[in-house]
């Protein structure tokens, strides 16, 4: 064969370059250096292989504002659903609490890995919006807030899926096996003004000996943090 030619195939690209840019106006909130403008891909295979990117982007997106997707296993629930608070210690599992059991599978990414898991997914959105340099990491205390949307099962404990809408972590900083410190306090955009992070942090108040809630704070942080009499000049 002397000509070498790759084969049209204009159905599969019209498709793919619609859902690439479908995918661009949900990941465009993500502002990552990462997305590449379908119009700026002369290739299929270049649309194809961007993708998977793409829908990383998307999901990141997607989680800053409803938060991230997250299952779990728990008794059946007859009657409203509302939201469920819980805890997971990364450090020692010493402090797990909650009517929900996650298993190691439901906080990993399909690969078994951190990155791309639940709490992955939710702290990169987190660490976008703030402007932090990193995203928090499998480490210290997790109190999360769950909003379920699905659930089925027969006997016994069901499956339920549905977003993880906020989170606080708290670290043992000095050593001393008391976690006293709040590192991080986040709700997905859409569930804001609904006391999510008061309840959190209420909440670890409750169970833990905070002294501290650490620094540097974005601006709606400050604000929520004095509204709670976390920060001096609370109720201005």
């Amino acid at each position: 064969m002397s000509d070498y030619e790759f084969p049209p195939t204009p159905h599969l690209e019209d498709a793919y370059r619609a859902a690439h840019r479908a995918l661009e106006r949900v990941a465009s909130d993500s502002r990552s250096f990462r997305i590449t403008k379908e119009r700026d891909m002369g290739l299929l295979t270049d649309v194809i292989s961007h993708m998977r990117i793409l829908v990383d982007e998307a999901e990141i997106a997607a989680a800053a504002q409803i938060g991230s997707l997250i299952g779990w296993r728990a008794p059946r629930e007859d009657g409203d659903w509302d939201l469920i608070l819980c805890g997971v210690d990364f450090d020692e599992a010493a402090y797990d609490f909650g009517p929900v059991e996650f298993g190691d599978s439901a906080l990993r990414a399909p690969s078994g890995d951190w990155h791309g898991s639940p709490l992955d997914v939710a702290a990169r959105a987190y660490k976008r919006e703030a402007g932090w340099d990193f995203a928090p990491g499998e480490a210290g205390i997790w109190l999360l807030m769950l909003a379920p949307t699905s659930g089925a099962g027969g006997g016994g404990d069901w499956g339920y899926s549905g977003h993880l809408v906020g989170f606080v972590i708290l670290h043992d900083r000095d050593k001393d096996g008391e976690y006293e410190s709040v590192a991080h306090i986040w709700t997905a955009s859409a569930w804001r003004r609904r006391g999510i992070a008061r309840r959190l942090l209420a909440e670890a108040r409750s169970r833990f000996p905070i002294a501290a809630v650490e620094g540097p704070y974005t601006e709606d942080g400050a604000a929520f943090l004095r509204a709670v009499g976390e920060l001096e000049g609370a109720g201005d």
